[in-house]
């Protein structure tokens, strides 16, 4: 484990941890904040480049585009990206470059839905507005996500699945919230060695967006979806993340021969956006591995 990691998760276990997750009353407080903007921010220096359009959906929620620099090719197909933030945050600027260094490295354009985030808004109405997303993207496309996102976008995929639409080309699923509930027992166990999520918060912010469903309902827990028809995926977890019991459970389930796993050693949740030596590894591995799907 790298110094820079050991930091960030010092980080994350006196000051982060403490304001969210740490207990239900501590994330009470997290779910009634202010949220932040959803807008790209165009200080970022490598999306500063890009063409960034938008377009806002009958629902109200709104989804940019970001497309390669103007004169050089974009390639056909697209890429949906969905955001983390445990339901609540809004799009942070670490999702924004990920997503600027995806569009760089794949030549494609990369579809950013800004849904609403708890406690106002719910699961049902964000699936909805991903189902609208996968309609206008271009085929063939790739699902994403990160830590909420990247549940609400295999969620989202199932749903599709179901209503008969065209697989995506494949799912990367960064540090995936699979159980709203986080039922399994091993997650109490993981608990002690995260430095960022705390069970009781989670939980209490997951039946928050669960709002209407129950806790084992696909839409808010995928795990318990439908499985067997996935495109192949690929899962990036940290063994001191709370979700990783869930990501090696999906990756039993799914099996080997369709879903790559990569757990890593000391990492903490969302490793792959952090600025730390082995995010910087993992971000550039499943960068590369998008980019080598979409031009099969």
């Amino acid at each position: 484990m790298s110094w820079q990691m050991r930091a960030v998760a010092a980080y994350a276990r006196f000051l982060r941890k403490p304001r969210s997750y740490a207990s239900s009353r501590s994330a009470e407080r997290f779910l009634h904040r202010p949220k932040g903007s959803g807008e790209p921010p165009v200080r970022l220096p490598n999306l500063r480049r890009h063409q960034i359009t938008s377009r806002t959906f009958s629902s109200g929620f709104k989804s940019y585009l970001v497309s390669p620099p103007f004169g050089e090719e974009r390639l056909p197909g697209s890429i949906i990206y969905v955001h983390g933030g445990g339901y609540v945050s809004e799009i942070h600027l670490e999702h924004w470059s990920l997503i600027a260094e995806i569009t760089d490295a794949t030549k494609r354009a990369v579809h950013v839905p800004i849904y609403g985030l708890a406690p106002k808004h719910s699961a049902i109405e964000a699936v909805r507005f991903i189902q609208e997303v996968i309609e206008m993207a271009e085929p063939p496309f790739y699902l994403l996500g990160d830590s909420a996102g990247a549940g609400l976008a295999l969620a989202s995929t199932q749903v599709w699945l179901a209503r008969g639409g065209t697989p995506p080309c494949g799912l990367t699923l960064i540090s995936p919230w699979l159980d709203i509930g986080l039922s399994d027992p091993a997650a109490v166990e993981v608990a002690a060695s995260d430095p960022w999520l705390g069970i009781e918060g989670a939980r209490h912010v997951g039946r928050n967006w669960a709002r209407g469903l129950a806790l084992n309902d696909p839409q808010v827990s995928p795990i318990f979806g439908r499985l067997d028809n996935l495109p192949n995926m690929e899962i990036y977890v940290g063994d001191r993340d709370l979700f990783m019991p869930d990501c090696r459970r999906l990756y039993e389930l799914v099996g080997r021969e369709r879903c790559v796993y990569h757990e890593e050693p000391g990492a903490i949740h969302v490793y792959p956006l952090l600025p730390v030596p082995e995010g910087r590894r993992s971000r550039s591995q499943l960068i590369s591995s998008i980019a080598g799907v979409m031009s099969e």
